[in-house]
């Protein structure tokens, strides 16, 4: 999540300088059909919410379950970003362990039908050496990926399988699979980078890969094991990322276009779908619940992020 989180701040706010501003009044609680990335035969309507953590100068949404408890992370004044959790109507601040302080950069994720959380944290600021937890009913769990200085955790089955990925000498990415006390690598075929980002409770893997920093495309990794790579059909060089599968098979993420504008996307079978939050500059979907929910971010006029919930309707 983090390094990926930098990366996509940097590339969204270079395009929202390219971009015609619209106020940022018009991003509301604002229902309306969303736009088609391409002529698809079905259109998922979506009521979309905006949800920041109090005070916070940008929120991040980056899961949600079946129960609509979500994660993320927020940002105060003069601190590092720090893992954050939202159920019942109300922000918490996750400290997991004792691990976290205002010095530590954190982000969380999930949880998924059981409970489980994971995060990210990083012994000082985002470019400090990183490691995952994972958290259920009260136990914390340090993942570290042996041999390797920086560990993410980026999504955990029902059946408690790991996704994630480590840092090399070079600072490129690998994905993981830890299953059963075992890691299965989960590198593309002739990728520079992998980051799977998203597991569901099939054992369904999604994520990107690329080969350059500007050659970006999304994968997905069937319960065998076999890896199809997929790209959003208005993509232009920044390249198509895929976040996270539910049960029903559906994926959302984001995508580059030709202007190098940034769009959520929802992928049902085969079909794209824009997931753009009315009036914002940039939106970043990042996982969809079995109820076909989607969370992410967006940017607002001013370059400031805010949490997002996008409802079916």
């Amino acid at each position: 999540m983090s390094n990926h989180r930098t990366l996509c701040r940097g590339l969204a706010q270079a395009a929202a300088v390219c971009t015609f501003a619209l106020t940022a009044s018009a991003v509301a609680s604002a229902p309306g059909p969303s736009l088609a990335a391409n002529a698809a035969t079905h259109q998922t309507h979506y009521t979309y919410r905006t949800l920041d953590y109090p005070g916070a100068s940008d929120t991040i949404l980056w899961g949600i379950n079946d129960f609509g408890v979500m994660t993320g992370q927020y940002n105060l004044s003069g601190q590092q970003p720090h893992a954050m959790l939202y159920h019942n109507g109300h922000f918490e601040t996750s400290n997991p362990g004792g691990l976290l302080n205002d010095n530590n950069y954190s982000a969380a994720g999930g949880p998924n039908n059981a409970g489980v959380i994971f995060v990210e944290y990083a012994d000082g600021d985002a470019s400090a050496p990183q490691h995952g937890l994972v958290m259920q009913w009260g136990q914390v769990k340090k993942v570290d990926f042996p041999g390797h200085i920086n560990s993410n955790v980026d999504g955990v089955s029902l059946s408690g399988a790991i996704t994630g990925v480590y840092w090399d000498a070079n600072q490129f990415k690998h994905g993981v699979l830890r299953q059963h006390g075992h890691d299965i690598s989960l590198d593309v075929a002739g990728a520079r980078e992998t980051w799977p980002l998203g597991n569901n409770g099939s054992g369904e893997i999604v994520g990107f890969w690329d080969t350059s920093s500007s050659v970006v495309h999304g994968f997905y990794r069937s319960l065998s094991g076999q890896v199809s790579s997929f790209d959003e059909p208005n993509a232009g060089a920044g390249g198509t990322y895929a976040f996270s599968i539910n049960e029903e098979g559906q994926i959302v993420g984001y995508y580059y276009d030709t202007a190098g504008s940034t769009h959520g996307y929802l992928k049902v079978r085969g079909e794209f779908q824009n997931l753009d939050v009315p009036g914002a500059l940039a939106t970043i979907a990042t996982n969809i619940n079995d109820f076909g929910v989607v969370v992410g971010e967006y940017y607002d006029a001013t370059g400031h992020t805010h949490g997002f919930v996008a409802t079916p309707w």
